[in-house]
């Protein structure tokens, strides 16, 4: 199993390269004004393949006018050999088709979408068969869009063969038809996306004004998000908000039944260097 970390930031990717992880991913996930600059991009690749590691470049959803700004990133990566592009975006992916050297690996944005809306199955029937629709339906909603045979086609005619997912148990299950129908899966520790804000409220909550020219507190800085009646805790990190899953021993032998191909430890404001467990019950990091 490879073990990779995760980060957008310079001075975290050394300390990524100073761990036992096999593969570094760098770059920006969820917000397009924080991919990094080419100048970033080639220090972070130089420093990685010195150091004899894989790099992996991380891409956010995509406006036009990302699309336009990522195209010389990708031409430098596709002129140095073989490179694993994490995907969030369809424009993307269609661009990928393109290069030669770039394997398209799907990101988990992509990913959470059920197969089908089953809302009229809930909502028809008396009370008791509903209660069982309920029961039977609930499973739907730990799928995710690649339990659906012919969008696992769509994309491995693109040449998807790498899919991320997150540490959420009841999607264990379902996470067996996707690797049985030959995708290998990489599994995100430790924090969950639950929504993405349409406008970054990270940036408006601390006064920046205009999003082309925000200073990026995120790099530095997240928001704990607490519901004291309900025992919630988020994390509120730039325009992403987050929950705090804690991997556990159980968790991991599903996983290892499984077959999953990868596990990515994140590196940022939320998840510190100290907050990492050195060891995976088993899998060194």
């Amino acid at each position: 199993m490879i073990i990779s970390i995760q980060t957008e930031n310079l001075s975290l990717l050394k300390v990524a390269l100073d761990s036992n992880c096999d593969t570094v991913r760098f770059g920006s996930e969820f917000c397009e004004l924080k991919i990094p600059r080419l100048k970033l991009l080639k220090k972070a690749y130089k420093l990685t393949t010195d150091r004899g590691k894989e790099l992996d470049f991380v891409t956010p959803r995509l406006s036009d006018s990302g699309l336009q700004m990522i195209k010389e990133h990708l031409d430098f990566l596709n002129g140095n050999g073989e490179v694993n592009v994490i995907f969030n975006d369809l424009g993307l992916l269609n661009l990928l088709h393109r290069y030669s050297n770039l394997k398209p690996h799907m990101g988990r944005q992509l990913v959470y979408v059920p197969a089908r809306c089953p809302w009229p199955e809930i909502s028809v029937g008396d009370y008791f068969s509903r209660w069982m629709s309920r029961r039977r339906l609930a499973k739907i909603f730990y799928q995710t869009s690649l339990n659906y045979g012919p969008t696992i086609q769509f994309f491995q005619k693109y040449g998807v063969k790498n899919v991320d997912v997150d540490w959420i148990p009841k999607c264990f299950p379902h996470y067996n038809y996707m690797i049985e129908n030959g995708l290998n899966l990489s599994l995100h520790l430790y924090l969950v996306p639950v929504t993405l804000t349409r406008k970054c409220h990270m940036a408006r909550l601390l006064g920046e004004k205009k999003p082309e020219e925000c200073s990026k507190p995120c790099k530095t800085q997240a928001f704990v998000l607490r519901h004291n009646e309900l025992g919630i805790k988020l994390f509120l990190w730039g325009n992403v908000v987050l929950k705090m899953i804690e991997p556990s021993k159980r968790g991991f032998k599903m996983i290892s039944r499984i077959g999953v191909s990868e596990l990515v430890t994140p590196l940022n404001p939320v998840i510190k260097v100290g907050n990492l467990r050195g060891n995976f019950y088993g899998l060194k990091v």
